[in-house]
């Protein structure tokens, strides 16, 4: 595929400049969210990209004791947006990356190279509460608890507990291709944004 689809190797990445380089992708291309796996758990950030800070789930919401951005514990990482998606992986104990561009994908499309199967998947959380540019999601009887990062109005959320709506969606885009015998396989997807629904 295009060069743009490519995976790299990140080198000298060491637990200091974790951050910065995070920072660094995003600001290259506007990207304004993060979503990391890591051993100990879900990890979600909001970018400024004028400023170009990072401010992850745990700093906001300090009482739920979220997991830490460390390389230590790190298994992948994703800064994402509608401009694009940088994924950061650890393969073999070397770490790499892959950015996927709209701008690049879209001319793909365009030249019938690939198609797209947009995919628009419902996260955990019938409540909520609101602070700055994140939101704590919690879910019914089963105590669930993630902090996204876009605000989420109360109006979203229903007054009737039993009643459970999930506003907050995460939106995917899931990339195929034809081989030589004519068979559709998806061979990368990324992330889009994240976004709020009324029922």
């Amino acid at each position: 595929m295009n060069q743009e689809l490519c995976q790299t190797s990140v080198e000298n990445l060491s637990e200091e400049s974790l951050k910065d380089w995070l920072k660094q992708q995003a600001q290259n291309y506007q990207l304004p969210y993060l979503l990391a796996h890591a051993e100990d758990g879900v990890i979600w950030g909001h970018f400024d990209i004028d400023s170009g800070t990072l401010t992850t789930a745990r700093e906001i919401f300090i009482e739920c004791n979220f997991p830490k951005l460390c390389l230590n514990t790190l298994q992948q990482c994703r800064v994402f947006g509608e401009a694009g998606e940088v994924l950061l992986w650890n393969s073999n104990g070397e770490w790499r990356s892959r950015p996927v561009l709209q701008s690049k994908v879209s001319e793909l499309i365009a030249q019938d190279k690939i198609g797209l199967i947009p995919e628009t998947q419902i996260l955990w959380g019938t409540q909520g509460k609101t602070n700055g540019n994140f939101t704590l999601l919690s879910d019914g009887s089963q105590g669930l608890k993630h902090a996204v990062p876009i605000p989420v109005e109360e109006s979203y959320f229903r007054k009737d507990k039993n009643e459970l709506y999930r506003p907050v969606r995460l939106e995917v885009n899931h990339y195929f291709c034809y081989n030589s015998d004519g068979v559709a396989r998806i061979f990368l997807s990324r992330l889009v944004s994240l976004k709020k629904e009324k029922i």
